[in-house]
């Protein structure tokens, strides 16, 4: 990469958790871009996670980089996909801080989601695991493209708008406690709130095609022609520094990224496979539902642990009247259709057996009597 400077003359470090944001039209290099500044991560033994990226796959491209080759790679998945590749993968509920040390470039990749909303809540729960990185050895680099989805993810588990704002202005703005450096995008620059912007190291700017720059950036117009923002090539850049440096750049663009129409899960060789969706608790105003996890949950500890309604009621913070009607209506289930299909849905052990307390039954025995409680 190489920056002629126009205001300013600075040197950008791929040791320190910098915050890069950038911006720009459809097909400007946005994303070859993140890719770039994660490779010169690589280059200095730091780890890569690329967090979202569009709903084709794109960020799956580096399984085909040089870096693949090189580097352990650990691919994620959220409930009820199962993904036939020659890469380690592993379901997101399982991840833990140390597969952020062990692993060099760890993949949230879309088609290994159900849906949006699974996608969005599991981004939300890899975020709270990085909250709790109090110390680090290396740095890890987070790729966001299109930086709203990190937004729409706090949303999803957030009491409202405004809370969901704060905690993701407080991630950036931590971020660097946490040995995380960030690569943002987005289309429009007011899609991300200025209280973000303004946290940014570095601000990139790509083809702006018509929209031109916002009003506050509009100065660059006495560095920079105004012409030149409109047929930057994907491969070049403006670059400001929050030490208010001003530079035109360009860097190498990298082949193995994804190409536009092409199907990265067949040139790859990965089969995907999708179940059905396991059911989130709900908030009804008076009373929330049993989620799936749930009721696997009070499954598990009637069988494995031996408790009591009462107890496992204590346990989960339900009635015990709720524990009672999953644990008869499981039976119930089996009994009808020989198997339970919240367990199923969520891969629980105990999906074809009926169960009584301490104990579990095979299909094939018959009906026992519950054990009373």
């Amino acid at each position: 990469m190489k920056i002629r400077w126009i205001r300013g003359n600075e040197t950008i470090g791929f040791n320190h958790p910098h915050v890069f944001f950038l911006t720009g039209i459809r097909g400007a290099g946005k994303s070859s871009f993140l890719e770039f500044i994660g490779m010169k991560y690589l280059e200095n033994n730091h780890a890569v996670f690329d967090l979202f990226a569009s709903r084709d796959g794109e960020n799956l491209a580096w399984l085909r980089s040089p870096w693949a080759e090189e580097k352990r790679i650990l691919l994620l998945k959220g409930d009820s996909v199962d993904v036939d590749c020659s890469w380690p993968v592993k379901p997101v509920d399982s991840v833990t801080l140390h597969d952020f040390e062990k692993f060099d470039i760890i993949i949230s990749s879309s088609p290994f989601y159900v849906n949006l909303d699974q996608e969005y809540i599991y981004a939300a729960k890899l975020t709270d695991l990085l909250y709790k990185r109090l110390s680090w050895r290396r740095l890890i680099y987070c790729i966001v493209r299109e930086a709203a989805n990190l937004y729409y993810s706090r949303l999803k588990i957030s009491d409202n708008q405004t809370q969901a704002k704060a905690e993701m202005v407080y991630l950036i703005r931590e971020s660097r406690h946490m040995g995380l450096a960030l690569g943002l995008d987005s289309l429009r620059w007011h899609a991300i709130d200025i209280d973000i912007r303004s946290l940014s190291d570095y601000i990139i700017f790509k083809n702006m095609g018509q929209m031109g720059l916002s009003k506050e950036m509009k100065f660059l117009y006495s560095f920079i022609e105004p012409h030149t923002f409109r047929y930057l090539k994907p491969n070049h850049f403006v670059i400001t520094t929050k030490k208010g440096g001003i530079g035109f750049g360009v860097f190498p663009y990298h082949e193995w990224h994804k190409k536009e129409g092409e199907n990265i899960l067949k040139a790859l060789g990965i089969k995907v496979e999708y179940g059905e969706i396991p059911k989130q608790s709900i908030d009804k105003g008076t009373f929330k539902t049993v989620s799936d996890a749930e009721h696997a949950e009070i499954i598990r500890l009637y069988v494995e642990e031996n408790l009591g309604f009462v107890k496992i009621a204590q346990r989960i913070g339900r009635s015990s009247r709720t524990v009672s009607l999953h644990v008869h209506g499981h039976n119930q289930a089996v009994e009808r259709s020989g198997f339970c299909p919240a367990c199923k849905r969520i891969g629980a052990p105990y999906f074809d057996k009926r169960v009584s307390k301490g104990y579990l039954f095979t299909t094939e025995q018959p009906p026992l009597r519950e054990a009373i409680i």
